[in-house]
């Protein structure tokens, strides 16, 4: 009996301490990769935009992969567009991406221009994140404004993005989705 008890002793230890190792290494705080994400959290502006097909987004019959110039007026705004947190103007830890993106507003109503006439507002969606080895994990969303195929540092004050985003070409006179290639710059 005494013997028994020693065995099932031993075999009660060895699996706690099985499962503390296991605790241990997995409990390790694991850095998200080598940057400090407070360096890379803050607020950053679209420097380029572009598509791999020319479209005229604006109606003035000119075809561009420049996006930014075809979406001129959104752009004239000195806001940012995008935000990651943690940041300096919140006190949270909770870390989230938000993504301002030029949302076009065609309307038909205008008698002057019968082929129709585009806005662009400011359209926002948000993440949360996880960062590793300089690219940005983004945890899934119910969001149908655009979709994120990339998100990633590609140096200190630089993210790149590929986003997919539906948009209305005059060219075509139709609804269509562009893969566009986007950097963003840290803002002072």
């Amino acid at each position: 009996m005494l013997e028994r008890v020693k065995q099932l002793t031993m075999k009660i230890f060895k699996h706690t301490l099985f499962f503390f190792a296991i605790l241990i290494f997995t409990s390790c705080d694991n850095e998200d990769s080598d940057v400090d994400i407070n360096t890379i959290s803050g607020f950053y502006s679209i420097e380029s935009m572009t598509s791999a097909v020319a479209v005229d987004l604006n109606g003035d019959d000119e075809k561009s992969t420049d996006l930014k110039s075809e979406i001129v007026d959104y752009f004239n705004d000195q806001s940012y567009d995008l935000e990651i947190r943690p940041n300096a103007t919140n006190d949270t830890e909770f870390k989230l991406i938000s993504i301002y993106f030029p949302e076009p507003n065609l309307s038909f109503d205008y008698p002057s221009q019968p082929d129709g006439y585009v806005e662009y507002a400011k359209n926002s969606v948000g993440y949360q994140y996880e960062f590793d080895n300089s690219e940005f994990k983004l945890m899934p969303s119910d969001n149908e404004f655009i979709e994120v195929l990339s998100l990633e540092l590609v140096d200190q004050g630089k993210i790149q993005s590929t986003i997919s985003k539906d948009y209305y070409d005059f060219e075509i006179q139709d609804w269509r989705t562009l893969k566009i290639n986007i950097i963003f710059s840290r803002l002072n």
